[in-house]
């Protein structure tokens, strides 16, 4: 048995070496030679802040008596620095004081928060232009709705009451209603994260982008909405029907990932018994989508059609309009978007309870039929975190058939604004997954 002492130190010097290449590597690519320390002196500053704070009774206040000793010579280096080459940088100052508390941090952490920080330095440090093309790819609009979002899921949220109130007004709303204030907000901030995510990579991650990458992304977004954003591009591009009906397919994919993600979320436990079924219906769908693009594919011009308003609907075909912004142009944290959610979920929440009320089960699986004909996600929060009382295999149950019944609506866009070779490929594909649904869930699930 090694003492304990050994790993920590040993993955201190291995996390400082790490750190010094990196930052060598970076002058080198930023063709700066003359530059603070070698690889050697940033595993010196990890092994000094190691030994300071190891020191027994005052390793603490050594630590930070070191510190303060650095930081002089760190000043120094860096006037000379900016007197001499008019450069203010400061990147290799900020990552040997980084550097320098690698040892603490390795004696007082999980060894894998060690390395993920040691990995986030290299990959911000090695990210340069990303970062930078992200950045200026961002409008003022976007980060101030980012900041009220962050606001609303870090400030508002943890403020609102998990238990229903029980007088006044407001207590005879929620007396009739099978959710909480904290459930309706949660619900509100879970979607709105997995959509965002979406937003993101569509908006700035990946701005142009083929119809294949448009369906993986914007199924993570709204398969609905990139179904039928896919179907329009197909009579907009003619001769890709293939790859169209090929991204449709992916984008269902995708939908059955992400309300897999929702059961882990709000239902940990079910994730494992529906797990299986929504990574099948997955998988089928994806590999179907594969095998329609079995053929070399065929590169398009660039598609940078917004999926949310759809703006260049009315441009002419094969074209795009001139001027025309990339990716989607509705956030999805906006406000009302949020508002609008809000009010979906309390209200599909308050059908479902009232059809278990006087139909049963009967009427809960013909209420999740109904509610494939438009957004799933309110539907299936509800049946998720709603107090409705009723059982797990009912819960998977009505998210199975929602998925089949929305698939089918899916079929329908794509023969009302696709083309028919389009919409022959991906019926072919999105009609069986609805059937082996509905087998699933009234077979499997009762």
């Amino acid at each position: 048995m090694l003492p304990p002492q050994v790993a920590p130190f040993l993955l201190t010097l291995a996390i400082s070496t790490l750190i010094g290449i990196g930052l060598r590597d970076y002058y080198e690519s930023e063709k700066k030679f003359d530059t603070f320390g070698t690889v050697r002196t940033f595993v010196f500053f990890g092994m000094l802040g190691f030994m300071l704070y190891q020191i027994p009774g005052v390793g603490q206040f050594a630590f930070l008596l070191g510190m303060a000793a650095i930081v002089p010579f760190l000043l120094v280096y860096y006037s000379n620095k900016v007197r001499q080459k008019k450069s203010p940088g400061l990147i290799g100052v900020l990552i040997a004081l980084l550097t320098y508390t690698t040892g603490p941090v390795a004696l007082n952490q999980p060894h894998w928060f060690l390395v993920l920080f040691g990995v986030s330095i290299l990959f911000v440090l090695h990210s340069k232009g990303r970062i930078r093309v992200f950045t200026d790819r961002l409008e003022t609009g976007e980060v101030v709705t980012a900041c009220k979002f962050l606001a609303i899921a870090g400030v508002i949220l943890p403020l609102i009451p998990a238990v229903s109130p029980t007088l006044g007004a407001m207590g005879r709303v929620f007396s009739v209603l099978p959710v909480t204030p904290r459930q309706i907000w949660m619900a509100v901030v879970i979607t709105m994260s997995i959509s965002y995510l979406g937003y993101v990579l569509q908006t700035y991650l990946f701005p142009r982008k083929g119809l294949m990458l448009t369906g993986l992304i914007g199924g993570v977004y709204s398969s609905t909405v990139a179904v039928l954003v896919l179907a329009k591009k197909s009579k907009r591009y003619p001769g890709h029907d293939d790859e169209a009906a090929a991204a449709i397919l992916l984008a269902v994919s995708m939908m059955y990932l992400r309300l897999l993600v929702l059961v882990s979320i709000f239902r940990f436990g079910l994730a494992f018994q529906v797990g299986p079924a929504l990574l099948v219906l997955a998988g089928l769908a994806a590999g179907h989508a594969l095998w329609i693009r079995r053929k070399e594919p065929v590169v398009l011009p660039p598609l940078i059609e917004d999926i949310q308003t759809q703006a260049s609907d009315e441009a002419a075909p094969g074209t795009l309009p001139e001027g025309h912004e990339p990716a989607l142009r509705k956030n999805p944290l906006e406000i009302n978007s949020a508002l609008f959610f809000a009010f979906m979920f309390v209200a599909v929440s308050l059908a479902t309870k009232y059809v278990l009320i006087y139909y049963k089960g009967l009427g809960l699986r013909m209420l999740s039929f109904l509610v494939g004909c438009s957004d799933i996600t309110p539907f299936v929060i509800s049946v998720l975190q709603g107090n409705l009382g009723i059982g797990t295999p009912q819960i998977l149950q009505a998210i199975i058939i929602a998925s089949a019944s929305n698939n089918l609506l899916k079929v329908a866009y794509t023969y009302m604004f696709g083309t028919r070779r389009t919409a022959n490929q991906a019926a072919i594909g999105m009609v069986p997954l609805a059937a082996i649904s509905m087998v699933y869930a009234i077979l499997a699930l009762r």
